[in-house]
Order: structure tokens, then sequence, then C-alpha cells
């Protein structure tokens, strides 16, 4: 029994290890390779649709990028639930200081959607313009060329293009944690990204509204919280693929508190569980916590001290990880090695706490994450 769970470990470490180094190559081939793939020449209009709740830190860097895009037409729609907020009133103030673009400010009650972002949709999908459509969180600053390079990547057989968020400006303890959690996630983005394969993110998505419209509109994705994830699997049942960009976007961190990021990451992680069924329990494979604990329990084999496997391997994993942020310009900072270890802490925390329950907690609610998308009666006008 001894020597195979000996063997065990030896396995699992060898198989986190290839990953890492899967990962890290495919995270550097991705641009090239992605590129390659980015067809569209046809630049069309654009209606862009930013929902709008709090004015966190970086707002009005986030917000304001919309408005730089090297894209020759579109207009910007911010939508919010409220009718008043400081965030609305920025929003507005954002709007008068650039005349050039047409933009608009709309009320979005909603039509009762689990997803308190989709009730911020409604409206501003009803009414928008143009059939492209990009919509982008307020937390996400976009490069001058990022609407250009995501339109590019809206090819033949492609239905909906998301871009890799990276974490920038992180002001605390907690939030460089929470940027090395987010740019882990986007080495392995990028790396899926490399091999063809892609998936409902989110922050950033660029699609069209008639596309929409075939898979049954906004209300098909009403009751599910993923509802990025619900968009890209109803469109790849009507053999329309989702892509990542060749460009990523930025992440705006700020101060973040411990007890916030937990929240977070247990959110998604409940979300996951619910959603990726087969890669779900396999997620601590791209960790570096279990791979040493393997490296620990294998140590024998090569006839090492049980230390130096486990701290051997943080150590290289560690090194890696930093090289690639490096190579690729994201956040490393003295603060570091701290927040490598805290990451791998609270990750492994929320991924155990998610085992445990259905239900998370957004903005004011409470949801069971098993939900699926089902129909749900759109406002009118909607597609």
């Amino acid at each position: 029994m001894s020597s195979l769970l000996t063997l065990a470990c030896l396995i699992w470490w060898g198989a986190a290890m290839a990953l890492l180094g899967l990962s890290l190559l495919g995270g550097l081939m991705q641009p090239a390779v992605q590129r390659r793939r980015a067809t569209r020449r046809h630049q069309p209009p654009v209606s862009a649709i930013l929902p709008v709740k709090s004015l966190d830190q970086g707002f009005l860097r986030a917000e304001e990028s919309i408005f730089s895009q090297a894209y020759p037409d579109y207009e910007v729609l911010f939508s919010a639930t409220e009718k008043e907020s400081p965030a609305l009133a920025a929003a507005r103030d954002l709007a008068r200081r650039h005349p050039e673009r047409a933009s608009r400010i709309l009320h979005s009650p909603g039509f009762g959607a689990v997803s308190p972002k989709l009730d911020v949709l409604a409206a501003p999908l009803a009414a928008a313009e143009h059939d492209f459509v990009l919509t982008k969180d307020s937390n996400i600053t976009l490069d001058r060329g990022s609407l250009a390079a995501m339109m590019e990547c809206l090819s033949e057989g492609v239905g909906l293009v998301v871009a890799v968020p990276v974490a920038v400006r992180p002001e605390s303890l907690a939030g460089r944690i929470e940027a090395w959690l987010l740019n882990g996630h986007a080495r392995l983005l990028l790396s899926a990204s490399a091999a063809g394969i892609g998936f409902g993110v989110g922050k950033v998505m660029l699609f069209k509204r008639s596309d929409l419209a075939s898979i049954g509109g906004i209300g098909a994705l009403g009751c599910t919280l993923a509802e990025d994830t619900a968009l890209s699997r109803t469109l790849a049942r009507h053999a329309l693929a989702t892509v990542f960009s060749h460009e990523t976007v930025a992440q705006e961190i700020g101060v973040r508190s411990f007890r916030d990021i937990y929240e977070r990451q247990v959110r998604w992680a409940v979300i996951r569980r619910a959603n990726e069924k087969f890669s779900f329990p396999l997620e601590p494979l791209a960790s570096p916590l279990p791979a040493a604990l393997a490296a620990l329990g294998a140590a024998p084999l090569a006839d090492l001290p049980a230390w130096i496997g486990f701290a051997g391997t943080l150590l290289v994993w560690f090194c890696a990880e930093a090289g690639f942020a490096a190579v690729k310009g994201w956040e490393v900072s003295p603060f570091a090695p701290v927040a490598f270890l805290g990451r791998e802490i609270l990750a492994l925390a929320a991924w155990l706490r998610a085992w445990t329950t259905y239900e998370v907690v957004w903005a004011t609610g409470r949801f069971d994450a098993r939900k699926g998308p089902r129909s749900i009666e759109p406002p009118i006008g909607s597609p």
C-alpha cells in the first residue's frame, strides 16, 4: 500500500509539472497562434454596452478606455438597474467629456434573470443600434486596439469572442494575492486558446445580436448565474465557436480585503462545480501546493529528503510563473512570494468549500448555482 501511494504521488507530481510546462509554452505562443486565426478584416459598427454598478477604484480609467478605441464606428451604452448612483454620475461626466462619440445612459430594471449582470444588460441589448455588440465590465481597461483585435477574431464559424483578463495595479496584500490568482488563471486560458479551446469569459465579450436571437434571445440565458458559459455553450450547439482574442485586457484590482476575495473565489468555484462537471474535480492538478505535497510523498523514490521535494517543487513553480509574468509584462513585485503562497491557500480553500454547497451570494441575493438556462420571458424588444 505504501508503494502504491508513493507511485500515485509520483504520477500526480509528473502530471502537474507537465501541465505547468505546457501552459507556459501555450501561454507564450497564444498571441502569435491566435493572430493567424484572426482573419476578419471588415470593421462593422458596434454597440458597446457597459453595465454600471459601483464606483470602484479604477472605474474612471476603465470606463474611459472605451472612448479611445482605434475603431471607425461604435456607440457607447451605459446601463444600470438604479436610476441614480455615484457610478452613473461618473459615467455621465465621461460621456460629456467625449462628445465625439455617440453615447447613452439607460435604465435597465431587468426581467428577473438569476444573474444580476444579465438584468443590467437587458435594456441596452434591446436598444442597441447595431448587430455587433461588445459588453465590458466596469473594472476592465481596454487598450486602443482591443475592439479592433476582437473583431478580427469574429471570423466565419465564430459566435463569441472573449478576452483574457490580466490583473493590474493591486494596492494591498489581498489585492496582490488576487492578482496572482487571476494571472495564474490567465496563463491557463491562454494555453487553452493556443490549443484551439474557447470558454465563455464574461469580462469582455463580442457577439452578434442576430446570433443571440437565433438561440432564443436573452431570455434563454436568464436562469443561470454563468450567463457567459451558457452563451458559449448554446452558441456551440448551433455550430458557432467561442475564441479568445490575441490581445489580453487589464482588470483593475486596487485595494481588496481578504473577505472580498475569498467570497468571490468561493462564488466562482461553486459556479464552476455546477457547470464544469469534468474539469472542476481536476483543478488541483494545476496547483503547485498539491504538486509539492505529491513531491513530498514521492521523494523517497529519488532518495531525496521529503522537504527537498516539497520546497523544490514550490520554488521551481514560483520561478516559472514569475518568469512567465515578467516576459508577458504582468505584475511581479517584491510581495510576489507571499502572494504566490497566499493564492494557493485561498484557491484550495475556495475549491474545498465549493464541494459543500451550491448556494452563492452575489450582490444582495442568494442563488442556487445548479440552475441552468431555460426560457424566461425577456423584455419587449430584446433580441
